[in-house]
């Protein structure tokens, strides 16, 4: 299993040749025709779009798509947590979209993520040769939400956010899923252990200095800080969607990409 994973966890990895391909921009709290003018103004300065809200209007098919025609691949911020054959049959579908990332949570335990690896395979098998993508729904477990404190941390899961953040990662590994999504804080602690290396790291949260601080984030980092935690992907949103007076969505996005480069 770990060497199957780690040639996976390159294979991401390979995807990323600029600062900019690790930049996924959160289309939350908008139409799509608000998401359409983001993704034209910031589409050459990122990697992925990631898609929540938006798309359980039209579903998700139609989602990828538009995201695909707006020049950018998908990360899928389901969230799913069921149980495990309900969410083997959500991920089936999602991942038949194309949708390149797909968010489980970690905390519905290792029978459960098994049965979201199932599903993606499935729809990796069935895909129709000219959507052939190895890198195709890419299964991603939720941690410890950022939108969580260490004192609701411990009141929901009887412990703080690291502590809790290695353990779900430790499922995920054993599950058999491609990566993980954690806030920066909790990373290094990730990247301390060998064998979780092979787990892709996706960090939400990112605010830049400049940037406005979220009311809704408690657990967030800078880019800088997420990468140099070891963060493969950063999510980034109304630090680009919405940036402070005077600043442009292309500079803001042209502004974390730079950070990223000085802090390599």
């Amino acid at each position: 299993m770990g060497g199957w994973r780690a040639v996976m966890a390159n294979e991401y990895r390979s995807t990323i040749e600029q600062p900019s391909d690790r930049i996924i921009v959160a289309l939350d709290k908008m139409t799509w025709h608000v998401a359409s003018e983001v993704m034209g103004e910031v589409g050459p300065h990122v990697g992925m779009a990631k898609a929540n809200s938006i798309a359980q209007r039209h579903g998700w098919e139609p989602a990828v798509r538009t995201i695909e025609s707006l020049g950018a691949a998908t990360m899928a911020d389901t969230k799913f947590h069921d149980i495990p054959e309900t969410v083997g049959l959500q991920v089936e579908e999602v991942a038949s979209t194309g949708a390149r990332l797909i968010t489980v949570h970690a905390s519905g335990g290792q029978e459960m993520l098994k049965y979201a690896v199932s599903g993606r395979d499935r729809a990796f098998n069935d895909q129709p040769e000219d959507r052939w993508d190895d890198l195709l729904g890419g299964i991603l477990g939720i941690t410890v939400l950022t939108s969580i404190d260490g004192e609701t941390c411990t009141s929901i899961y009887g412990d703080e956010p690291e502590k809790k953040v290695v353990q779900f990662a430790h499922i995920a590994l054993e599950a058999g899923i491609d990566g993980i999504v954690c806030s920066g804080k909790e990373l290094r602690a990730i990247r301390a252990i060998g064998a979780l290396d092979d787990l892709i790291a996706v960090v939400p949260g990112i605010t830049p200095e400049w940037a406005k601080k979220p009311g809704d984030q408690k657990r967030v980092v800078t880019p800088t800080e997420a990468f140099q935690a070891g963060a493969d992907f950063l999510v980034v949103g109304r630090a680009i969607t919405q940036p402070p007076e005077g600043i442009s969505r292309q500079e803001a996005a042209e502004r974390i990409a730079t950070e990223l480069t000085e802090a390599a």
